[in-house]
């Protein structure tokens, strides 16, 4: 009978040992899981954010380019309604007319921040810098063009989990063609684009 106490004794020990040492692994673990929980959900807000930018770049480039015309007071209604007031932090947003030859027409920037899309940032009358899909220096007309919209936004003001800082820009940029010609702008818009209204 001893000898059966003492295995029982040993068996006993054993399963208390591992409970101690399942705990252990489980304390051990879990700042890992935790941790990769939080990379996934900010990976996860930043292709959210990314997203958002881009549908609200589409939404401003599809509405614009159907417009002869373009005034401040519709201009503000439509960043008004598309671009929410709260949670984009420092962003820039440029709106471009560029004719197919690939010179630009006019350009407008708004937003809380100037100079995220340095890259983008063009003067009047010439040539665009970013790639365009339709541009053709040689055989382009004039009186075809696209509306390109971009809105650059600094990526440390992204909210995270991890309270970790997203380094760098987030970029979205969308291009429609114009359904006629290129847009005209109202007076004040064109002193804002250094347009001269008689040599339109």
């Amino acid at each position: 009978m001893t000898i059966t106490n003492t295995l029982l004794r040993y068996v006993k020990r054993f399963r208390s040992s591992c409970r101690g040492v399942a705990a252990v692994e489980t304390a051990l673990a879990f700042p890992i899981v935790l941790a990769i929980g939080s990379l996934c959900a900010d990976m996860y807000s930043v292709g959210l954010e990314r997203s958002r930018m881009e549908q609200r770049a589409g939404a401003i480039a599809s509405i614009l380019a159907m417009q002869q015309d373009l005034t401040e007071t519709g201009l503000q209604g439509l960043l008004d309604t598309v671009l929410p007031n709260q949670r984009l932090g420092n962003y820039q947003l440029l709106i471009s007319n560029v004719r197919q030859t690939g010179d630009l027409y006019w350009q407008l920037s708004r937003g809380t921040a100037k100079g995220l899309c340095v890259g983008s940032e063009t003067q009047t009358n010439t040539p665009y810098l970013p790639d365009l899909p339709e541009r053709d220096a040689k055989k382009g007309s004039k009186n075809t063009s696209m509306l390109v919209v971009e809105i650059c936004r600094q990526g440390k003001d992204v909210a995270l989990l991890g309270g970790m800082s997203l380094g760098g820009l987030l970029h979205a940029t969308a291009i429609n063609r114009v359904a006629i010609g290129v847009v005209d702008l109202d007076e004040t818009l064109s002193k804002e684009a250094g347009l001269d209204n008689d040599k339109k």
